[in-house]
């Protein structure tokens, strides 16, 4: 408990963080729900030339035509399946597509103090949290693609 400058005491309570647990080639990964547009089925990319890391394809949506992040490059992976699925990145220049592994994507809650730094250092994480004997990075969709 903490005391205020009154001498009351306040209880401090962790929040409640809702995660999406997926994984790319394998690895586990957990992404803030608030950050994921949708989850489909994977309609298979078109190869474009391009000059920013990891994006080199796009992938149509109905009318729209999504950047494809390749996040699976990234962590030096293949993803894994016959029917691998998309999950649609909220990301600040606009959605962007991302292929990942045909094993269905889990919610999960995560209270926040169970949070803690991520050690690993092949891509920016908000943080991470044990899962069983796993450490699982969380992603930050918006600052994939981005230089730090």
């Amino acid at each position: 408990m903490l005391r205020s400058a009154l001498g009351r005491a306040h209880t401090v309570t962790a929040r409640p963080c809702p995660l999406l647990l997926f994984s790319v080639g394998g690895r586990r990964l957990a992404v803030k729900t608030d950050e994921v547009a949708g989850i489909s089925h994977w309609p298979g990319s078109i190869p474009v030339p391009s000059r920013t890391p990891f994006v080199s394809a796009v992938v149509r949506r109905d009318e729209d035509v999504l950047p494809v992040f390749d996040l699976a490059g990234l962590l030096h992976v293949t993803p894994r399946g016959e029917a691998l699925l998309c999950v649609t990145a909220k990301h600040p220049r606009g959605p962007m597509a991302i292929c990942i592994d045909e094993e269905m994507p889990v919610l999960q809650t995560l209270d926040s103090g169970a949070m803690r730094a991520y050690r690993g250092g092949e891509f920016e994480a908000v943080g991470s949290f044990v899962h069983g004997p796993d450490e699982i990075p969380i992603l930050s969709f918006a600052k994939l693609g981005t230089v730090s």
